[in-house]
């Protein structure tokens, strides 16, 4: 299926419900049913570091890329200075030039949602299943080398890193139509709220790079649709001029900053790319926010937007509706109300169209 064959298949499924990713929920089965229940068009794997750590977004992804190592202890990935760099990286493009995916995947005891909605897959009636990967800008603006900077300025480890969670991407797009779905893979880069700041070690031109080199990597191994999610505010003419299908993005902190790019905008619908509204908050969540009162507040966006020369329709006609980041952090108790308030939006605006 072609890329805009998936595009379309999605366009059936617009103004419905997904998610980020972590939950705080410690027992699997209960965590794929919370997603199921209430993203059913289009459920997506929990990740779940208070089942593991090893589920923690650095961790998680952090198995066969060269010469990094998961240090469960301090929850974080770090330089392995006792293998050697060169056998590592042979190694590496041996398997990644062999197209051995399976050599990228994501162990089961670092994705336990991952595997335990891929097995519920044949029993569910929708089309898509959601995935994600931590973004290599993130990535590798976190982690330091043997001297000490940033993984971004060694570039011979940034390339491979840049494929090698490609790879992970691309394996996940495998499994998923394994089981009978059209896959969905987010890239998650907060760090890209960072972009501009005197301290950050990442450029407008070096992300566009990272992230343009990674799509491009992703799809000419496997057709998949490709999101980026950030959670803060950025610089939105650069992710929606980036070759992503869908833009994901904390709607309810910042959609009043999103509006002033309506050129980029209306050029990024126009080539059928969809919007991941992240309307319902998580870090700011409290009792009391209805399912009316988040809707009046992306009415605002919708309504600025319109006067902008962006038509409600057509936003509308690509959108998706998301909880404003990952609730890894929250109670169990909240993130299952943030889950029953996307779907109550969804519904909301999916019958008002």
């Amino acid at each position: 299926m072609a890329n805009d064959e998936l595009i379309k298949e999605l366009l059936g499924v617009k103004c419905k419900a997904t998610g980020i990713g972590s939950l705080p929920c410690r027992d699997v089965s209960s965590a794929v049913e919370l997603v199921l229940c209430n993203c059913p068009d289009l459920p997506y794997w929990p990740q779940l570091a208070r089942v593991d750590p090893r589920e923690n977004m650095f961790l998680q992804f952090s198995e066969r890329l060269p010469c990094l190592k998961p240090d469960l202890e301090k929850k974080s990935v770090r330089w392995d200075a006792s293998v050697n760099r060169e056998q590592e990286l042979v190694r590496f493009y041996e398997n990644l030039l062999a197209k051995n995916y399976g050599y990228f995947r994501i162990s089961p005891d670092f994705a336990r949602g991952l595997y335990a909605l891929l097995d519920k897959a044949g029993t569910l009636k929708n089309k898509f299943i959601k995935g994600q990967v931590i973004g290599p800008v993130t990535f590798l603006s976190s982690i330091t080398g043997a001297d000490g900077k940033f993984l971004i300025y060694d570039e011979e480890i940034t390339e491979a890193s840049v494929k090698g969670l490609g790879a992970k991407a691309v394996w996940q797009a495998e499994e998923i139509k394994k089981a009978g779905k059209l896959p969905i893979i987010f890239f998650d880069e907060p760090y890209l709220s960072s972009l501009g700041s005197a301290h950050f070690p990442v450029s407008r031109e070096k992300a566009i790079e990272l992230l343009n080199g990674l799509i491009d990597f992703v799809k000419e191994q496997e057709n998949a649709l490709i999101g980026i999610h950030c959670c803060g505010n950025t610089d939105w003419s650069l992710v929606l001029d980036v070759k992503i299908d869908i833009l994901s993005f904390d709607a309810f902190g910042y959609s009043g900053n999103f509006v002033l790019y309506p050129d980029n905008i209306k050029k990024f619908l126009g080539r059928g790319g969809m919007i991941a509204w992240g309307i319902v908050p998580t870090t700011e969540y409290k009792k009391g926010i209805s399912v009316g009162s988040l809707s009046e507040k992306l009415d605002k966006a919708l309504k600025s937007l319109a006067g902008k020369g962006v038509d409600r329709n057509t936003v509308l006609k690509n959108s998706l509706f998301t909880p404003s980041c990952g609730m890894g952090t929250l109670d169990e108790k909240d993130s299952t109300k943030i889950l029953e308030l996307c779907r109550g939006i969804a519904d909301l605006f999916s019958s008002a169209r």
